[in-house]
């Protein structure tokens, strides 16, 4: 499955390479595609926990994300 969400404090290539590194780390998620000018990232995920797992993650981590609530 795939979505687009959009990514809060996502300012600079530093930010992004933070959000990349969780994401390499992050087990049912794939194919992180981010455009900092949008602050917004569209990735493949493999469950719902999966997604909801890198929603906590990237909160933890500062940058909190907004998942279209219609996907779950």
């Amino acid at each position: 499955m795939q979505t687009t969400v959009t990514i809060e404090n996502l300012k600079c290539e530093a930010c992004k390479d933070a959000v990349l590194d969780l994401i390499a780390k992050s087990k049912g998620i794939s194919n992180p595609n981010i455009d900092i000018e949008k602050g917004r990232m569209t990735i493949d995920y493999t469950t719902h926990n999966a997604l909801e797992g890198l929603r906590t993650d990237l909160d933890q981590l500062g940058y909190p994300i907004s998942i279209d609530p219609n996907i779950f």
